[in-house]
């Protein structure tokens, strides 16, 4: 089945709200927003419904996907961190488990909240043998380097090699920047400049130790920057100076981390950001804000040229939420439950039992879960994956990011 439409939902842009209208997908592209096409063979009634671009996670490590947290912060950069995870019993625990079923894992938490592309940070003949079989698209085209101090791991080929590679594929630059305090961290942003890795192919992640200075750099260079919240305050009990990022009109995004230092999902990390914000600065971070840095901001970011818009002609990546509220709230306040369908390249792939007819039609293989109490329908085998895991560790092991119904042995 090539072609199908979503009727009746409001669609967020997320620039505008579009009501009660009608989307026709073709092939893995949005082919127009509008009046309903009566030669669709297949029509989606999505009414009380909102519809968004598919959610972008900016920054994740799904090969470090498990539970729970570990630490016992604050730190003074991610070092002794890494090093209490490393010995910490639940770290063993993972270790159990295949590389393959933690990155299915690390898809999962993410498309079950609405995600539908992902970063995961690292380098590329680490996840590359995985990618191909995840039901979430994972970005396959970046450069990177681990962080910018000297005790950074050893990943790429340089800041500057690695920033040459971006401009001439015009591909993001990732790396970890000023995540921590210490005096050769608080220095990251000078000595990524002074390396001429800073631009507008830049993607920075954390900047908890950005001064006003680094972060006006930042901003007249183009570059942008990840905020992951939750992980930020666990680990160091601060995070990035994001107010003035917003007034200065850098392009911030949002990412989670691994939920070994970070939130639970995205929905989860949204809300945790708003009531950060509201509790720092003494005012609101707004919903519409919210949005726009996990749809069109990180699209911006990671070079995404035809996703993070509801525009004919872009890539049919959709999250379809139960309507609460006006759009734009319905999604920073949603909770796994409200997500009623996740497409990714005009492909259902998780939702409500209402759409199994749209999984039918796609010959997409499913199974039904429940989770949260809700009905649902998802790609592959999501119950085998955690009665593997389960396996693996010994236990019937459950996740908070994954509250799906299981039975084991």
């Amino acid at each position: 089945m090539k072609k199908w439409s979503i009727e009746g939902a409001d669609i967020l842009t997320p620039e505008e709200i579009i009501k009660n209208t009608s989307l026709v997908i073709a092939g893995d592209k949005i082919e127009k927003i509008g009046q309903p096409d009566n030669k669709v063979p297949l029509v989606i009634k999505a009414e009380n419904s909102v519809l968004v671009p598919g959610l972008i996670n900016a920054h994740d490590h799904l090969l470090g996907t498990y539970y729970p947290k570990v630490g016992n912060g604050p730190y003074d950069n991610w070092l002794p961190w890494d090093n209490d995870l490393k010995s910490a019993p639940v770290y063993q625990e993972r270790q159990q488990i295949e590389n393959r079923d933690l990155y299915l894992l690390g898809a999962y938490r993410n498309i079950l909240s609405g995600v539908t592309t992902v970063s995961d940070h690292i380098p590329h003949f680490v996840n590359e043998p995985f990618l191909d079989i995840l039901p979430v698209r994972v970005i396959r085209d970046y450069a990177l380097v681990h962080s910018i101090a000297s005790f950074a791991l050893n990943w790429g080929e340089g800041v500057e090699e690695e920033y040459k590679k971006a401009v001439k594929k015009d591909i993001p630059f990732i790396t970890h920047i000023a995540e921590g305090f210490d005096a050769e961290t608080i220095n990251d942003l000078k000595v990524l400049e002074r390396k001429n890795g800073l631009g507008e192919h830049s993607v920075l992640v954390h900047g908890i130790a950005f001064s006003e200075d680094d972060i006006d750099r930042i901003k007249k260079k183009n570059a942008s920057v990840v905020w992951c919240a939750d992980s930020n305050i666990f680990m160091f009990n601060k995070t990035a100076n994001v107010r003035y990022m917003l007034e200065k009109g850098v392009n911030l995004c949002i990412g989670t981390d691994s939920p070994m230092s970070g939130g639970l999902n995205l929905l989860y990390e949204m809300k945790f950001d708003k009531s950060y914000y509201q509790r720092t600065y003494g005012r609101e971070l707004g919903d519409e804000q919210i949005v726009k840095m996990v749809t069109i901001n990180p699209a911006r970011a990671f070079r995404l040229h035809k996703q993070g818009r509801i525009k004919s002609g872009f890539i049919a990546d959709l999250t379809l939420f139960e309507k609460k509220g006006n759009p734009y709230s319905t999604v920073v306040q949603a909770e796994l439950s409200d997500v009623k369908l996740v497409v990714i390249a005009g492909k259902a792939l998780y939702g409500n039992s209402e759409y199994e007819e749209l999984f039918v039609a796609q010959k997409t293989p499913y199974q039904k879960v429940v989770l949260d109490g809700v009905q649902k329908v998802v790609m592959g085998d999501l119950l085998g994956l955690l009665k593997r895991i389960s396996k693996a560790v010994g236990f019937k092991k459950e996740f908070p990011f994954l509250p799906v119904d299981f039975k084991y042995p």
